[in-house]
């Protein structure tokens, strides 16, 4: 009967279907009471109303699943702008979209990947899975550096990495910052720090080099 049930699941499995939201809703649920270590596919597969067969068909185990179901809720929005999905043209107003949906209401996706990335320490199958997802996206933003510095917008001294280390720098700390409970700032305030330090990347004008009193 379970074997049935599997594969009629399975049949009937497409990406982004009810299916798929209910095992990923059920997998962040869980992650998210029960941690990562303790959390059981056999309770996910409860609460989804399938069978752990219907997990183990699409999913090679529990640190796929957890990544799976942090993608499921991170914000569409996000995706889009770093996809290229958006009206925003500029690299660097994409970068300066992205820094600004930093302040944005924090949802299961974060607390999720936060999970991850403590749980990393202890798996090496999950460590191995999040670290490629997160080069992943340095891909992502290492593309849009190279567009501003071929675009005259960052200066071609810079080193790539660097820059794109920096912005993950930005990002994780304000999303420990956020889980902390700790004060934000006001979303103007916090988009006129972003876009000076994006600003702060650009080559000095033309003839002019920039010396260390010129930083002061």
């Amino acid at each position: 009967m379970a074997d049935q049930e599997t594969i009629q699941t399975d049949e009937a499995w497409r990406p982004g279907d009810d299916l798929t939201h209910r095992l990923l809703h059920a997998a962040a649920e869980v992650f998210a009471e029960k941690g990562y270590e303790r959390a059981g596919v056999a309770e996910i597969a409860r609460r989804a109303g399938v069978t752990t067969g219907a997990i183990y068909s699409r999913y090679g185990g529990k640190a796929e699943l957890l990544l799976e179901a942090v993608d499921h809720h991170v914000p569409d929005s996000i995706d889009n702008i770093l996809n290229g999905g958006s009206a925003v043209s500029s690299p660097t107003e994409v970068l300066s979209s992205l820094g600004d949906h930093l302040l944005d209401p924090l949802d299961g996706g974060h607390a999720l990947f936060l999970e991850a990335v403590v749980a990393a320490r202890r798996d090496p199958d999950l460590a191995d899975r999040l670290r490629r997802r997160v080069e992943e996206e340095d891909r992502r933003l290492g593309k849009l550096v190279d567009e501003a510095t071929t675009e005259g917008l960052f200066d071609p001294g810079l080193d790539e990495q660097s820059v794109v280390r920096l912005a993950h720098a930005i990002g994780f700390g304000m999303l420990l910052t956020r889980s902390m409970g700790l004060e934000l700032p006001a979303g103007e305030n916090w988009h006129e720090v972003i876009n000076r330090v994006i600003a702060g990347l650009a080559g000095p004008p033309t003839g002019e080099t920039a010396t260390a009193g010129d930083l002061t």
